[in-house]
């Protein structure tokens, strides 16, 4: 892979030249911290909401329902995310010329695509790791305690889902030049996709299912995907290799 260290050295410039880190890392962050508060405050909230008189009997909510639902939420906008970050990471370089200079040095297409899912999943991590740094100890201060290695291990699957969905929209990026195509496609392909891993038997096959797993482990039950997991890195690989082989085949 020639070139890859300028190449990503340039992409994580980019990744925050143009706010790509902050605003990924904020989103974050902001689930990471509200979502225990919310669900610490929620009965002063709703009472606040409903005026005096107004009471409901909400039972307390434990650490593993915050880490949960915080894993919930950062899994489905991560999905969103993923797409909206990657999808013009080729498409745009290839609409306004740019890839033509950047490939026109002595660095190989392989050292392209890579510096680019390198770069953003780099800002994912990141901001993964932020998040759930801030939502696990607001949890432990406000709810209660919960299994620190199982969420690690939920986070390391999460993490996982996202560079899948980050790859996904890489490689579309390199086949269409409207960022919007590449995008569309990807999230349509990534919702389809969440649906088949709900199904029975079937789904367990699907990357999709590496969220189930996370929860399991979070509840402390004996679920494991690991077929899923395979399929998932096996994906990845894949859309990595055929991102490469359409800019080698295509006019940039």
């Amino acid at each position: 892979m020639t070139g890859i260290f300028p190449l990503l050295k340039k992409e994580l410039m980019e990744q925050l030249r143009t706010y790509k880190l902050l605003i990924v890392g904020v989103i974050f962050l902001f689930f990471g911290i509200t979502t225990p508060l919310t669900l610490k405050y929620l009965p002063e909230i709703i009472e606040l909401a409903g005026g005096s008189g107004f009471e409901i009997a909400i039972p307390p909510p434990t650490g593993v329902q915050s880490l949960l639902e915080y894993a919930g939420t950062v899994g489905q906008i991560g999905v969103l995310l993923a797409v909206l970050m990657a999808m013009g990471s080729i498409a745009n370089e290839r609409k306004n010329g740019t890839a033509v200079i950047t490939l026109s040095k002595p660095v190989s297409r392989a050292a392209f695509v890579n510096a680019k899912i390198i770069g953003t999943t780099l800002t994912f991590l990141a901001s993964l790791f932020a998040a759930s740094l801030f939502c696990y100890g607001y949890t432990v201060w406000l709810i209660g305690d919960a299994d620190l290695f199982a969420f690690v291990g939920q986070n390391i699957l999460i993490a996982l889902f996202l560079v899948f969905c980050l790859a996904v929209t890489l490689l579309f990026s390199s086949v269409f030049r409207s960022s919007l195509a590449a995008g569309g496609i990807s999230l349509g392909l990534l919702i389809g996709q969440a649906g088949l891993s709900a199904i029975p038997r079937i789904g367990d096959f699907f990357p999709g299912k590496l969220l189930s797993w996370g929860n399991s482990m979070l509840m402390g039950e004996s679920n494991s995907y690991w077929v899923a997991l395979i399929i998932t890195v096996i994906s990845i690989l894949t859309c990595l290799y055929f991102s490469q082989r359409f800019l080698s085949h295509r006019d940039i």
